[in-house]
């Protein structure tokens, strides 16, 4: 094994969405013999990065689920590849969040920008951290950035307690041809065609000289099930979902288990 890409909530992160140290120790014994480390998650730049520290670790991100995918090291952040939603699109997803009363966030390198359309409940583990990068607008103030040319966004999110209002903006998102993912229970998400963490595992490789036959991924969810596909190895959590255990080559312990460090340590 030359690398190895891990999810974050639901893998990595307990249930409490926080660090388990059996995780971090085996990431770090992970490092220590020359494994190249890759977070891969639908988080935002600033999430992923700020796991990275608190691991103390240096490694790859491929954020927004595969759409930003940059290098971290003690020097910083150096981007490798940036994809960027049509603004018509955008236009047409918001509009349909809008009719449905759905909370809608746009996510690019910068940080989050929300509208809460139904409810004070928040339901986005991030939102949950006051940050400078995650932003709380009105519907007009968001339409104002979404007609503004000059901004451009990699991922979209959808998310609303009522699981049965959420089935019906994905399906009426996917007639208006912009297909999503569930990348947690309440929560789905809309990148650019052909781009996903798979995809993005790929094209870091690729820059890396690293064979997919060498890697080993680690997920929960139904965005992590071309990650899954694409590795040499691909591993589900205990707690994945039953489609996603499918398609994985072995199923780990759960991630309040620390089932990412019972996995990892298999191939040290």
């Amino acid at each position: 094994m030359k690398l190895a890409a891990i999810d974050l909530d639901g893998t990595l992160l307990n249930s409490q969405h926080q660090l388990l140290e059996k995780n971090t120790r085996a990431l770090r014994q992970a490092q220590a013999q020359g494994i190249q480390l890759v977070l891969a998650t639908g988080r935002s730049v600033v999430s992923a990065v700020d796991m990275l520290e608190q691991m103390e670790l240096e490694g790859f991100i491929l954020a927004l689920n595969g759409t930003f995918i940059a290098q971290k090291t003690s020097e910083g952040l150096k981007t490798l590849r940036s994809s960027q939603l049509e603004q018509s699109d955008v236009k047409k997803a918001f509009d349909l969040a809008q009719e449905e009363k759905i909370t809608f966030i746009a996510s690019n390198q910068l940080g989050s920008d929300r509208v809460v359309m139904d409810g004070p409940e928040e339901l986005v583990q991030e939102f949950l951290v006051k940050r400078t990068d995650l932003r709380c607008f009105t519907a007009k103030e968001m339409q104002e950035k979404i007609d503004d040319a000059s901004n451009h966004y990699l991922k979209l999110a959808f998310t609303n307690q009522n699981r049965k209002k959420l089935l019906n903006l994905k399906q009426r998102l996917e007639k208006a041809g912009l297909p999503t993912i569930f990348s947690d229970t309440h929560y789905i998400e809309y990148v650019p065609q052909g781009v996903n963490k798979g995809t993005a595992l790929q094209f870091l490789c690729e820059k890396l000289g690293i064979s997919l036959s060498e890697t080993l991924a680690i997920g929960d969810q139904e965005n992590d099930i071309e990650l899954l596909q694409m590795s040499g190895r691909g591993i589900a959590m205990g707690n994945a979902q039953e489609h996603v255990k499918a398609v994985a080559d072995q199923v780990t312990a759960t991630n309040d288990q620390a089932g990412v460090a019972k996995a990892l340590l298999r191939y040290l």
